[in-house]
Order: C-alpha cells, then structure tokens, then sequence
C-alpha cells in the first residue's frame, strides 16, 4: 500500500513538474520574443535609413514605384532579391536568422506594391512589424510606401532558438516518465509475485498438514501398539509413517531441485545419452497404473538420432514432471502419448495428453514459477506451480526449449527440444 501511496506522490509531482517546465518554457519564449522584437524593430529601421540615402538601390525602388499601382495584388519584381538580401543582410548582423516575407504598401496598407516570394496575403501578418520609408522616398514617389515585416512560423522560430532550454528539458521529462511507467510495471510484477508467492506458501502448508497429521497419529498409534505387544498393528503403522515421510521428502525435494536450477553454482552433470533409453526407464515407473487400467500410456518413439548429452537425472525428472501433470489433468481414463523426432538439429520429446486443456490466456505463462491455472471450482487440482518451471528450467539449461501446445477441452502438447 505504502508503495502506491509513493508512485501516486511521485505522479503529482511529475505532474507539477510538467506544468512548472511548461510555464518555464512560455516565459523563455515571451522572452526571447522580446529580444527578436527588439532586433527585428532595429533592423526595419536601418533598412528604412539605407532606402531614404540617394543610392543605386534607393533610386531603383523610386523609379519602380512611379509607375503607379500594380494591377495585381502582388508584384514581384527584380527589386525583391535586392531588397530582400539588405534586410536579411541587417537580420543577421543582430543574431536574426529566420526565414522571413516582406511587402511594400501604400500609407494604409490597402495596396501591395512589392514582395517577396515568402509573402502570403492570406496569411500575412501586417500589424506585427512595419516601418514607413524615409522623406527620400516620399518626396519622390508624391505618396508614403510603408515596409511590412512577417515571420510565418515565429513561434516555431523562437523554440528553435530556445532548443538548448527546450531539448534537454523534453529528454529529461522522457526519462521519468519512462522511470515512472517502469515503477509501475515493477510494482505490478511484485503485486503478482505475492499473490503467486502466498498461494504457493498455503498450497505447501496444506499439502505438509496431512502427511504430518498422519505422521503424528500414526506415531501415537505406533507406541500404543508396542505397549501392546501387537507388532502387526505396529508394522503397519509403521509402514504409514514411511509413506507419509516419503510425501513430505517428495514436496521438499521439489522446492529444493527448483532452488538449485537458480543458484549460480549449479551446474548440469551432461554424458551422451540414449534418451530412448532414458524414457523407457521413466515410463516403467508408472507401469503399475498402465497395468491396472487407469492409464494408457503410448510409445512412439520415432527420432532416427537419439543421442543427446543431458543430465540424466535432471533429464528424467523433467519427464516424470511432464507425465505427472498429464494424470493429474486428465480426468477420467486418460490416455498420454510419449512421442519422440529429430531433424538432424534437435531432438524432440513430446508428452500429449487428452485432459481439459489450456485456456489461450494461460499458455505463456504455464512455465512461471508458481503459477497455477486458476480453478473453477469444480475439479481442483494439487500443486505448487513447480513442475513446468522445472521443466523449462531444465530444457534451458540443456540449450533447448520447452514449448505447449493446448486447446481447451482437447488435451495439451508438451515438448521439450534439445541440441543434438
């Protein structure tokens, strides 16, 4: 809870954060917007002066507006190249390096008499810099012709200028929202693991409950039959205490076995093995369920190579896991195909079943350590979440895989592929 408590606090403040860089930003931008204005002002009125000196440029522009109004809106001239060099000329002199348009009109602005190539009347901002030209050109001309100035995109121009301010403030805003979505994934994993981890703990605390009661009764009962002289009764008491120890050392060696995969001292004990031979082995384990009937097992042994160095061990406990979860999730009479190939590469084991199947939603995350289908109530099955983990702990480790195939209500696919 503390944790959320913290991410919420953290998000308020990337939040205030956020909005005292944006405020940040807008005063740079009013600021800078100032300096343009004022290098821009000094500009216009320096081009104004060069333009009311008698000159080649100032003479050229008097004959040009002599002739009288244009029948465009627009005129573009020879003159606007001229033009247009002296006042970026004057820009550049202040630090000013944005692209620009600017138009000749009369006193009121109700006439374009020149432009540039930049000038779009639709568009065009006349309020923003003007400056009338000099006596000069007003004496000669017999009218006022005043200068516009425009910047289409001034504020994309002014972020520009501010990039130094504006980049690394962006990047730094990436990075903690990044951190903060991470802190969120990691809290949310951590959500999970516990719950997982809380399950696992009750899982185990129930399935150790029952063979320790036993143990215990059966202990009592045990001694009550010696004070009796009853060594049958005592035998077979005995005998429970055996089984029920075998129980709890099977869970314990499971938690164990997984625990070791993980340390970084573990190390697989590999030799060339015959792993049909390996199999074999396995399956005559579970010869007394095929047997009596309630299972059928079914070789198809097919891989033309099956010599493979593996931890034999490891290996057919893997398998024994495999078969296992088989019988537990097969309801019925269930029949489990072993099947084995190769392609030259790898070699693949293959343990298919006809149980209930698993659900899409389930399937990239069978191989997790603790986790558990969840259960419907109507069949619940005994485990840990251990076994696929083990599983796919150990075909890693060998430099393979392991992989399921499922649909719901059909049976399930196990394999496990190894390097040749």
């Amino acid at each position: 809870m503390i944790r959320y408590v913290l991410a919420a606090i953290l998000l308020l403040a990337l939040a205030v954060l956020t909005f005292v860089q944006f405020r940040l930003l807008l005063a740079g931008v009013r600021l800078e917007k100032q300096r343009f204005d004022q290098r821009t002002e000094d500009a216009l009125l320096a081009v104004a002066d060069t333009l009311n000196q008698p000159g080649a440029l100032s003479d050229a522009l008097i004959e040009h507006l002599k002739i009288g109004p244009p029948t465009d809106s627009v005129v573009i001239h020879p003159l606007t190249d001229l033009l247009d060099a002296l006042i970026g000329r004057q820009l550049r002199q202040r630090g000013v390096r944005a692209s620009f348009a600017f138009v000749l009109t009369n006193k009121y602005g109700t006439q374009a008499l020149l432009a540039n190539n930049n000038f779009e009347e639709g568009t065009f901002s006349f309020g923003r810099y003007s400056v009338p030209l000099g006596n000069h050109i007003i004496a000669s001309c017999h009218f006022e012709p005043s200068l516009h100035f425009d910047v289409p995109n001034l504020f994309g121009y002014l972020l520009g200028e501010l990039r130094n301010l504006v980049v690394p403030s962006v990047l730094c805003l990436l990075a903690i929202l990044l951190c903060f979505g991470l802190l969120l994934n990691i809290l949310e994993k951590e959500r999970k693991l516990n719950t997982i981890k809380n399950d696992f703990i009750n899982n185990l605390t129930h399935e150790l409950k029952t063979p320790v009661f036993s143990i215990a009764l059966s202990s009592k009962m045990a001694l009550e039959s010696l004070e009796k002289n009853e060594p049958g009764r005592l035998k077979k008491f005995l005998q429970l205490i055996e089984n029920e120890n075998a129980k709890v050392k099977t869970h314990v060696e499971k938690v164990l076995e997984l625990g070791s995969l993980e340390s970084a001292r573990f190390t697989l004990q590999k030799t060339p093995a015959s792993m049909h031979e390996l199999i074999r082995e396995v399956l005559l384990e579970f010869l007394p369920q095929t047997e009596n009937g309630e299972v059928a097992l079914v070789e198809r042994l097919e891989a033309v190579a099956d010599m493979v160095p593996v931890d034999r061990a490891h290996f057919k406990n893997a398998l024994r896991n495999l078969l296992e979860n088989a019988l537990k999730y097969s309801p019925g009479e269930p029949t489990i195909v072993v099947a084995t190939k190769s392609d030259g590469r790898r070699f693949y084991l293959s343990v298919m079943d006809n149980g209930k199947g698993i659900a899409p939603e389930y399937s990239k995350q069978i191989f997790d350590k603790f986790f558990r289908i969840p259960s419907d109530g109507a069949q619940h099955v005994k485990g840990f979440g251990l076994g696929l983990n083990y599983v796919w702990q150990i075909a890693k480790a060998h430099g393979g895989t392991a992989e399921v195939e499922s649909e719901v209500g059909k049976g399930s696919k196990f394999t496990i592929a190894l390097p040749l």
